[in-house]
């Protein structure tokens, strides 16, 4: 009797131990690592009322964080700095093999769409006029506000070089202010400038759809926890609150994503710096 009570009580300690090594922590803190776009301060602005209603609808607390420039952003996301992280379609699937991130959910029917702006009055009237003129993008290593329109330019023999000005705003600025006769950034950006200042600008060129931004995932976040933050982040379209937090973003929505969304990038075997 006494054998049997201790192999019992042996047998519901072991069972213990196992479910508290793989319960759901009641509340972990995570961190939401976002492209650095634009000016840190602005990206808290929009970001940090986001994190905080994720908060509020998973019982999680989500930090928001950033990085100083788009270069230090990939490094971190590589090395596996953040949980959760807001990327671009080509840098998912970099972080992804080097750090494990998995996708899990993406902008509704918003598409990564490069575009090169100039002035709407004095600017270039075609592209093959920007030959030998300078280009003003946020970032050197920028995938859809750099890479694919210098590859486009380059294809149609049209040679520039390539400025960085740090961030999407600055390009806009720049050009308005007539430093460089043209900029690139996309097109989901250009839907957030003010009207006013959208006005003064004319779309040169678009590039094809790309598959737009991703919510992904480090390996050290549960499925659980993964789970409920994906459905928080879907439902935001459902909610009054949550689409007033998107608008500013230009997000029309989020539905759920799987990583072989992005197998098409895959098959670009991009070189990303």
């Amino acid at each position: 009797m006494m054998r049997n009570f201790i192999r019992l009580a042996q047998a519901i300690a072991f069972y213990l131990i196992a479910a508290l090594a793989y319960a759901e922590p009641s509340s972990p803190e995570l961190t939401l690592g976002i492209t650095p776009q634009h000016l840190p301060a602005e990206l808290a602005k929009l970001w940090g009322p986001i994190c905080q209603y994720l908060s509020r609808h998973t019982g999680y607390t989500i930090k928001f964080k950033t990085s100083k420039d788009l270069a230090t952003f990939w490094q971190q996301t590589n090395a596996g700095a953040f949980d959760l992280v807001y990327i671009t379609p080509p840098r998912y699937v970099s972080a992804h093999a080097a750090a494990g991130y998995v996708a899990f959910a993406k902008e509704d029917d918003s598409p990564l769409v490069g575009i090169i702006v100039v002035r709407k009055k004095e600017g270039p009237a075609r592209i093959e006029e920007l030959q030998g003129q300078k280009l003003a993008v946020p970032n050197l290593i920028a995938f859809g506000a750099a890479q694919i329109p210098q590859s486009y330019l380059l294809g149609k023999g049209v040679k520039v070089t390539l400025v960085a000005v740090n961030n999407h705003e600055s390009v806009f600025r720049t050009v308005e202010k007539g430093l460089y006769p043209a900029g690139a950034s996309n097109l989901r950006i250009f839907g957030m400038l003010d009207p006013a200042m959208q006005s003064q600008f004319r779309i040169l060129w678009k590039s094809e759809p790309l598959p737009p931004f991703a919510f992904a995932a480090h390996p050290r976040v549960s499925h659980q926890v993964v789970d409920r933050i994906q459905k928080a982040l879907v439902d935001m379209d459902e909610d009054a609150e949550g689409r007033a937090l998107l608008e500013p973003l230009n997000i029309k929505g989020i539905v759920k994503a799987q990583d072989f969304d992005y197998d098409g990038m895959r098959k670009m075997k991009l070189k990303l710096e």
